[in-house]
């Protein structure tokens, strides 16, 4: 009876040591999983036309701004010139 219980007692430590350590394995996949997403991130920049995020890749740089694309920048900048030749105009005057 006692050679049962312990017996008993091995297999259950075995058992928990064998799931604790299927555990900290997970976990540590986990951890480097997300490190590895983290490491693809690419810094987004704001469109100042139309206001969304992209990522610095992909956008168009003029004028010295980041746009999404040469639409974005083609307005923004016309609008621009337009504010300058008005602020030429009340200086003028």
């Amino acid at each position: 009876m006692l050679l049962r219980l312990l017996y008993l007692f091995v297999l259950s430590y075995l058992f928990f040591a064998l799931l604790n350590l299927i555990l900290s394995w997970v976990k540590r996949q986990r951890k480097l999983g997300s490190q590895d997403r983290s490491k693809g991130a690419e810094e987004m920049v704001l469109d100042p036309q139309c206001h969304s995020y992209v990522p610095k890749g992909e956008v168009f740089f003029r004028g010295g701004h980041y746009f999404c694309s040469e639409d974005c920048a083609r307005v923004y900048l016309s609008r621009q010139g337009e504010k300058d030749k008005d602020k030429e105009m009340r200086n003028e005057n």
